[in-house]
């Protein structure tokens, strides 16, 4: 199309449109066009409104704008540690660029003090103040090797354990030896009628270990934090006739479980999330509660949930074996139901046998899950494993836990809490000498060795 013509179709378009709409009168036809734009649309509209209703949502349940002044992650609410300092990239760059000045480039050595700390960097442990990665295997191989130069006579090194740890109560990993405590139930069953095949009685108030109910059921992945304690809400509810539930507390300094959750752990634990009841949870369960502040504030969370449904909810101050025990003993003794504890610790039983007062309601231990293994599911009579056990045996099972591995002591390498447990029923004088060990504070290896 050349000039002249495009100059001629422009000049005749007024014309052409008035011939158009007269037309369009004339035949009562109507010629409409869209909208050009496809964000213009109806659709496109309606569905930014809706993406602007979940921004805000999103930034109401995390603030970027609130008093705390921590870095975290806004999306996983997962905070930083002090040492973190990315945020200030900016400053650290400039700070390396001066020091390189009037410096020859090959030279110059990058330290790794100046290196910007991500969220994502992980600490073994801390020594001074300082993060430091520590191998003991091969701390003590080098100080062998440094050992030539020092001793003539070799041999007297060799007069020692030669180890990093004494692997009698310690494993490799540095931890005390992980106790067997079912065992020492396994040899309390075998003693005669300990329990019953089912319970028979309707009326039964329960109590539950809150310790073992968070990790009785799995979390779906990215669901809301309420979502997640709904599920217990409702399977609790659900399973259970008015039930009391009783939980650790994690914030009020060391407990005798510390040894038992860096185990878990593996020594590794999870940033602190600032969540909400609606944030989605973006982790697994198990690195979430790793670390201990997110495991009380989810406790806590949960304990909320739990009162709305009518459940009773008592809480620690550390570990609540001792709390979930006593809280089962007078609901035997001040009321007027057989009591059912709901657990998996063999020490709830340990402190059942100690506690339970024969006079008072029955009072029932079994797990909630049934494995499907070779032992039979147990639900324990307290009543009738005190009598297979005898009321003096039923004072020192207690001791027998504790010195042979449980949450606070080691397992001793090579003596099994059923053989300890028979040494006490039939041995008088270990009975009177780990009196006297116990009231003088004695060594475990002293108290093992009297009752050899």
């Amino acid at each position: 199309m050349t000039e002249t013509q495009r100059a001629q179709w422009l000049l005749s378009m007024p014309s052409c449109a008035d011939v158009n709409t007269a037309m369009q009168n004339l035949t009562g036809v109507g010629f409409y066009t869209s909208e050009q734009h496809k964000k213009m649309s109806y659709s496109r509209k309606k569905r930014d409104k809706m993406d602007t209703l979940k921004i805000l949502s999103f930034l109401q349940e995390r603030n970027p704008f609130a008093d705390d002044k921590s870095l975290r992650n806004i999306e996983t609410g997962v905070t930083a540690e002090s040492s973190v300092n990315v945020d200030q990239a900016k400053e650290i760059g400039m700070k390396i660029i001066d020091s390189m000045a009037g410096k020859n480039i090959l030279d110059y050595t990058f330290k790794k003090s100046n290196h910007a700390i991500t969220l994502s960097v992980k600490y073994a442990i801390k020594v001074g103040g300082e993060s430091a990665q520590v191998d003991p295997q091969l701390l003590f191989q080098r100080l062998i090797t440094v050992s030539n130069d020092l001793f003539e006579d070799k041999s007297e090194i060799f007069k020692y354990e030669l180890c990093s740890f004494p692997p009698s109560i310690f494993d490799a990993s540095g931890f005390p030896r992980e106790a067997h405590k079912p065992t020492l139930a396994d040899a309390i069953w075998a003693l005669g009628e300990c329990g019953v095949s089912a319970i028979e009685s309707s009326d039964i108030q329960y109590v539950l270990d809150g310790g073992s109910l968070l990790q009785r059921i799995p979390w779906p992945k990215c669901i809301s934090f309420s979502s997640i304690c709904n599920i217990y809400t409702d399977y609790v509810v659900k399973k259970y006739k008015n039930p009391v539930v009783v939980f650790d507390g994690y914030l009020d300094g060391p407990s005798t479980k510390d040894i038992t959750h860096l185990r878990r752990t593996k020594g590794a634990a999870f940033q602190k999330v600032n969540f909400t009841e609606h944030m989605p949870c973006k982790t697994k369960k198990e690195i979430f509660l790793s670390n201990i502040e997110n495991k009380q504030q989810f406790i806590n969370l949960l304990s909320s949930k739990l009162s709305e449904k009518g459940c009773k909810t008592f809480h620690a101050s550390g570990d609540a074996d001792t709390l979930i025990v006593q809280t089962a003993v007078s609901c035997a003794a001040n009321g007027d139901q057989d009591v059912v504890l709901v657990g998996e610790d063999t020490y709830l039983l340990v402190l059942l046998c100690y506690h339970t007062d024969m006079t008072a309601r029955n009072i029932y231990f079994k797990s909630d899950t049934q494995k499907k293994t070779a032992k039979k599911f147990r639900i324990w009579n307290v009543k009738m494993t005190k009598t297979a056990l005898g009321e003096e045996t039923c004072n020192f099972v207690p001791f027998v836990h504790a010195i042979l591995g449980c949450d606070t002591t080691s397992r001793v390498y090579g003596i099994g809490k059923g053989i300890a447990l028979k040494k006490v029923m039939n041995n008088d004088h270990f009975k009177e000498q780990a009196v006297v060990f116990m009231s003088e504070n004695k060594s475990k290896e002293e108290i093992i060795k009297a009752g050899e």
